[in-house]
């Protein structure tokens, strides 16, 4: 039970305890506060009027308090420290369910980010049962928090209690606190940064009154009426009463002024125009967002966020500006609610991935390289992103050159699955050769099937796409139609997936018979394709949609950056660019990808199967490139050609550069090669 339970008023909780009451919201009381050179008092109270602060107080509060914040506990994993989540321990509840029987989680740690953020400090008292457990976390109010001294070397926190309650001065020791601190200079209270920065926000409140009395006493400023003759007292009040009646208040602005007997208008003083009103409200956004260290572009200020920035500036955010706050929290939790002996096991860890996840196309290749690597399954995959597990899905692959020297061959072939090694070096050459031939007939049979599929996607993103651009870059809202095009592209890469999901998989059975007769394996179940296999072309799939999605953004992106620096019409251009993407971006990709998809497949089948070496195949009158790489022989893990280097055979126009690793055809953009297993 608290120590304010026991002296002062109590309530029933829903365990059967009892703790002192809490006011509502709204309990920070109204301080003296700090002057400004602006003769305005600031405090972190009024500070939230001002809309920059309010919103930026509350990124801050929201973001910390929506991130789950588990309690794990240290444990060995095959010889090696892991972690898991401690749910038996009463602290796991506190800190992920409920700290206490009135308030979640999120409610808890929003109000104490919204307390440090303008306080600088926000502070809980910490309630024990009987056993020495915490049992709850009750906020206390920071403006009540009078000091906090060193008594006889231990600290002593000095709390006065509401006035419902007494008002009275109590002393509580510091392990009955939790104390969550920004930037301060003892390390005991943090600054408050409304304090800091009051001039800043003293401007901002200015600005704002400023404007709201100019709408008030009219559409323009002061004015002088100057009449060439002298009037009386009554009617100097008469003309200044008339005036004001008719011409006061925003709803009279811009009424037709009638003036008689000479009389003319002349105005005092600048216009907001020419004081820089607006720019001075923009500028103090800017100001309040520097203070906080939150990207302007979060406060809605987009005048220079860029089709490439934001969400990089979004991934800083979550890295320069949350990650401090959960560091303190992290530590705070450890040093204060863990006992010396639960601090060698245990600790709190709040869950950022979810911030961090970035765009479908960068998830996606992640998990590519995560799942081809061995340290992540097709249902760890599948539960970052929120789906749920598949039979056979928890397979982790190997790569080859993931075991040790020597033992490539050996630790791949398997007693279920021999490998024929008693057949004639050229038997299996000639069946090598039939089966590059057979699969170079399979792929060209499936192009058209793929290129149907990827009109039908090709349409969709025409038709969405160029829809959003016409509405939004005709406004020359260039920074909301890249941040559309970045939700478009994350949902889209799902529909992309499910759309070649059927055909991949239809072309998977058939290139896997042709290899399983190649080198002798059956790659096939009775019930079609393998588990290994159907988590291979899951991988394959993600990568694929990330790959096209990336493409049409950056495409989309180039376009409309020549367009503005052509000056064209940059709607114009994207509704051009779309336009011939069903027909004729469609044939180029699907060639690539039947080619890309049936050659990956293969390689995987043959390091399942123990080849340590794959040779490149050409067919027909095939281009000088094409020509020098055939026969060529490279281990599986080796490339035909690296990324950045120049190649350019004899007979070749230019140069080809790849911008990525080539392990097995596409060499380039209409290449139909094979690649086979050499023996």
């Amino acid at each position: 039970m608290g120590i304010l339970a026991r002296v002062f008023e109590r309530r029933a909780s829903a365990s059967g305890s009892f703790h002192v009451s809490q006011e509502p919201p709204g309990w920070v009381e109204k301080l003296s506060g700090w002057t400004t050179a602006t003769s305005r008092q600031v405090t972190p109270d009024n500070a939230l009027e001002v809309t920059a602060v309010f919103a930026a107080v509350r990124i801050l509060a929201e973001s910390v308090a929506s991130l789950p914040l588990p309690l794990y506990r240290r444990v060995q994993l095959n010889g090696r420290q892991g972690k898991e989540r401690a749910r038996a321990h009463p602290l796991y509840r506190i800190l992920h369910d409920a700290p206490n029987s009135e308030m979640s989680s999120f409610t808890f740690r929003e109000t104490l980010m919204g307390h440090v953020t303008t306080w600088g400090n926000a502070y809980a008292e910490i309630e024990v049962n009987n056993a020495g457990d915490v049992a709850a976390l009750w906020p206390l109010r920071v403006d009540k928090m009078e000091r906090i001294a060193r008594e006889a070397g231990r600290l002593k926190y000095y709390y006065r209690l509401p006035d419902s309650i007494g008002s009275t001065l109590i002393k509580l020791d510091a392990d009955r606190i939790f104390h969550v601190k920004g930037l301060s200079s003892n390390g005991l209270q943090g600054y408050s940064p409304i304090q800091l920065a009051r001039q800043a926000v003293g401007l901002a409140l200015s600005t704002e009154e400023f404007g709201g009395r100019f709408f008030a006493n009219g559409a323009r400023p002061g004015v002088v009426l100057e009449h060439p003759g002298e009037l009386s007292k009554e009617a100097h009040e008469r003309l200044k009463s008339s005036w004001e009646e008719r011409h006061q208040g925003l709803e009279h602005a811009h009424r037709v002024a009638i003036l008689e007997e000479g009389m003319t208008v002349k105005e005092v003083g600048l216009p907001p125009e020419s004081a820089q009103f607006l720019q001075t409200r923009k500028f103090q956004l800017n100001e309040i967002a520097r203070m906080f260290r939150i990207p302007p572009h979060m406060l809605a200020d987009l005048d220079r966020a860029t089709f490439g920035n934001i969400e990089h500036q979004s991934i800083e955010f979550v890295m320069h500006t949350l990650r401090p706050w959960l560091v303190r929290w992290e530590q705070e939790i450890w040093r204060t609610l863990l006992t010396p002996t639960e601090r060698q096991s245990l600790f709190a860890e709040h869950l950022v991935d979810a911030l961090l996840r970035g765009d479908i196309a960068a998830r996606y290749q992640a998990y590519a390289t995560g799942r081809q690597n061995g340290w992540l399954s097709a249902n760890d995959i599948r539960e970052f992103e929120n789906q749920n597990p598949i039979a056979g899905g928890d397979v982790y692959l190997v790569p080859l050159n993931m075991i040790p020297a020597g033992s490539a061959g050996e630790g791949l072939r398997s007693a279920e699955r021999p490998r024929d090694v008693t057949a004639p070096a050229v038997d299996l050459e000639a069946r090598s050769r039939r089966s590059a031939l057979h699969r170079h007939r399979l792929e060209q049979a499936n192009r058209s099937v793929y290129a149907d599929v990827l009109a039908r996607v090709l349409r969709r993103e025409r038709n969405d796409v160029g829809n959003a651009a016409s509405k939004m870059l005709a406004k020359r809202s260039h920074a909301e139609f890249d941040l559309w095009l970045e939700g478009f592209y994350e949902e889209h890469g799902r529909f992309v997936y499910d759309q070649v999901a059927p055909v991949a998989t239809s072309y998977g059975e058939l290139v896997s018979a042709a290899v399983g007769d190649e080198i002798n394996e059956q790659p096939l179940s009775e019930d079609g394709l393998t588990p290994e296999v159907q988590d291979w072309i899951h991988s394959y799939l993600a990568a694929h949609a990330a790959r096209h999605g990336a493409t049409s953004r950056m495409l989309i992106r180039e376009t409309i950056d020549k367009a503005i620096a052509s000056g064209e019409d940059p709607a114009q251009a994207v509704v051009l660019l779309l336009e011939g993407w069903p027909d004729q971006r469609a044939v180029l990709e699907a060639q690539n990808e039947s080619v890309r998809f049936g050659n990956a497949l293969a390689k995987f089948l043959y390091v399942g199967a123990g080849f340590v070496k794959v040779r490149w195949r050409a067919f027909g009158e095939s281009c000088p490139y094409c020509t020098q790489l055939d026969g060529q022989v490279v281990g599986v893990q080796e490339f035909f050609l690296p990324a950045g280097v120049d190649f350019q055979p004899e007979g070749a126009d230019y140069p080809l550069n790849p911008g990525h690793n080539i392990g097995h055809a596409p060499a380039h953009d209409g290449c139909d090669c094979m690649v086979t297993a050499a023996f």
